[in-house]
């Protein structure tokens, strides 16, 4: 028994041994983040990000609030994040929004309006301190144009959430694909 107990920590120290050979994987989904300064609030930071070969997924929790969720698919999914950090010492000032839409692989110019917004589940999230307004809300009330070519991204959007306040309403943005 005497023996049982002093194999305890020996077994205990080599469970916590790391890895130490080389782990090698290929990405087939590319991202790119492009920091950007156009129509972006003055008092904020804001960065485009194209997730290439996902699908985005409006998702609903047992609440009836609904969330995106990225996985392994043909198309874009952008995603436009507005950042502003709150007062020096809060611990929970920070505000951010993100907007998040999917476009076909295959698309190279769309012009969508309105109600015809969910085609491409575009959804507006806020993320902040402020009770009953944090969270993700479809949009339902705008204009995006898309222009791709084999090089770019080109996408303008005008925007209104109507459910809560928003800082972002109309983005212009030029990505490299």
């Amino acid at each position: 028994m005497k023996a049982f107990y002093f194999l305890i920590p020996l077994v205990m120290v080599n469970a916590c041994k790391t890895q130490t050979e080389t782990v090698t994987t290929t990405e087939k989904n590319t991202m790119e983040q492009v920091d950007t300064k156009n129509n972006c609030p003055e008092e904020g930071t804001c960065s485009v990000v194209l997730h290439k070969n996902k699908t985005l997924i409006v998702k609903e929790d047992g609440t009836g609030a609904v969330y995106p969720e990225m996985v392994d698919g043909q198309n874009i999914v952008v995603v436009y994040t507005y950042i502003k950090k709150g007062p020096e010492g809060t611990v929970d000032g920070d505000y951010s929004e993100t907007i998040h839409f999917e476009i076909p692989a295959t698309a190279e110019n769309m012009s969508i309006i309105n109600q015809n917004l969910s085609d491409v589940k575009l959804l507006y999230g806020k993320h902040c301190y402020c009770k009953g307004e944090a969270g993700y809300y479809p949009i339902n009330d705008g204009k995006l144009l898309v222009e791709k070519n084999n090089r770019d991204l080109m996408f303008e959007l005008n925007f209104k959430v109507g459910k809560t306040s928003q800082v972002v309403s109309r983005i212009t943005e030029t990505v490299k694909l």
